[in-house]
């Protein structure tokens, strides 16, 4: 006999007890303007899985993912234009508890629309 429940995490049914957990947190940059931008803080430790970057419009822009004061990109992802970006070549990828996720964008030029960062990353933490 197991419990039961309308909902955890999106599932029906029986209670899941697994305790990996996966989360996307995005950002849509208005006008993509250069700048530091706060996409996450962490509550419990987690390890960054992907990173991906949409340009509406414009003709460059540059992204960079940092992980407290530590570079997750080797170097940063080139946006492309109606498209979206990705890497899952990751440096710095394990996020300690308590430690906040940015994006910093930078070399924008064209006037894109917008800027969308998308950051994928897992817990491991029990139910």
């Amino acid at each position: 006999m197991g419990y039961k429940t309308h909902s955890i995490d999106g599932q029906m049914g029986e209670v899941s007890l697994a305790h990996v957990r996966s989360y996307t947190k995005q950002a849509v940059i208005p006008a993509g303007t250069a700048g530091t931008y706060a996409l996450a803080y962490v509550p419990v430790g987690a390890v960054i899985t992907a990173v991906r970057v949409y340009r509406a419009g414009g003709t460059t822009a540059t992204v960079q993912i940092v992980n407290g004061a530590s570079n997750v990109l080797a170097s940063p992802l080139a946006s492309t234009t109606d498209a979206w970006a990705a890497t899952t070549t990751l440096n710095n990828a394990t996020v300690a508890a308590g430690t906040g996720i940015n994006a910093v964008v930078a070399g924008v030029a064209g006037t894109p629309t917008s800027v969308t960062v998308q950051v994928d990353f897992m817990t491991s933490v029990p139910a």
